[in-house]
């Protein structure tokens, strides 16, 4: 990726800093120092892009590892991303950061606009991986919209395009939902979860207990169905103060 750089420390620092980007829980802080250290040295260099890009990962990662300032982890990514579009990088960099901007508009909840980043990019990705997890992307922001049979046809090219992978495993869960559920949490027992649904159902909400397909025995809590995102979002809201690991699903 790092193309064109000048020798240097900064580059030294920032070539180390992308290799921390493949790892199962990057190192946010030393991603955004080798990021920082390269923009010092040179804030004008051919790494310029590149450089802004990591810092922007950075502050992704951040956002999702450490949930102190979420938000204000968001915009800080959204900031670099933005920079770094201006500093005119070569296309496939450009993909990765219309796929950066487009995972930050994802998380905060404005879909459209992740769509419009995430399209972008794909044309851009030079790895199967980067745009799998984009056209992955572009089916949950579809179907937190509304648009069930885009979102199913749009997960069904991730399952043909990118068989066998992460993304497509997961495309194969999302595929054929027509709406939302909070699950507020597993049980190992029935007693246990027939308990958390009468507790919602004093509440005045809708739920009941499923069998958890992947673990023989557990059965899962959920309210739902409901129709839209932003239903789904208000009543996990609701429940949060009792049940603190209630999830969206899809």
């Amino acid at each position: 990726m790092l193309t064109g750089c000048e020798s240097g420390q900064g580059e030294a620092r920032l070539k180390a800093g992308y290799k921390l980007l493949d790892s199962a829980r990057p190192d946010y802080v030393a991603m955004s120092a080798a990021a920082d250290a390269y923009l010092t040295e040179k804030p004008k260099g051919p790494g310029a892009a590149e450089a802004l890009y990591l810092r922007g990962r950075a502050f992704e990662e951040k956002s999702q590892q450490d949930l102190t300032s979420p938000a204000s982890d968001l915009t800080q990514a959204q900031a670099a991303y933005t920079q770094a579009l201006s500093q005119g990088p070569r296309p496939g960099v450009e993909g990765l950061i219309h796929a950066g901007l487009g995972n930050v508009l994802y998380f905060q909840n404005r879909f459209p606009a992740a769509v419009t980043e995430l399209l972008a990019a794909l044309d851009k990705l030079e790895r199967d991986s980067d745009k799998a997890w984009a056209m992955y992307r572009i089916g949950l922001c579809q179907q937190r919209t509304g648009q069930w049979e885009s979102a199913d046809q749009t997960f069904g090219k991730v399952r043909g395009q990118f068989a066998g992978t992460e993304q497509a495993r997961r495309a194969a869960e999302h595929q054929g939902a027509r709406g939302f559920y909070v699950q507020v949490g597993t049980y190992a027992g029935a007693a246990q979860a027939d308990a958390a649904v009468a507790d919602l159902k004093k509440q005045g909400l809708t739920a009941g207990k499923f069998a958890d397909s992947s673990r023989p025995g557990v059965q899962l809590v959920r309210v739902g169905p409901l129709a839209t995102y932003e239903g789904a979002v208000a009543v996990k809201e609701r429940v949060w103060g009792k049940y603190s690991g209630a999830v969206i699903v899809p």
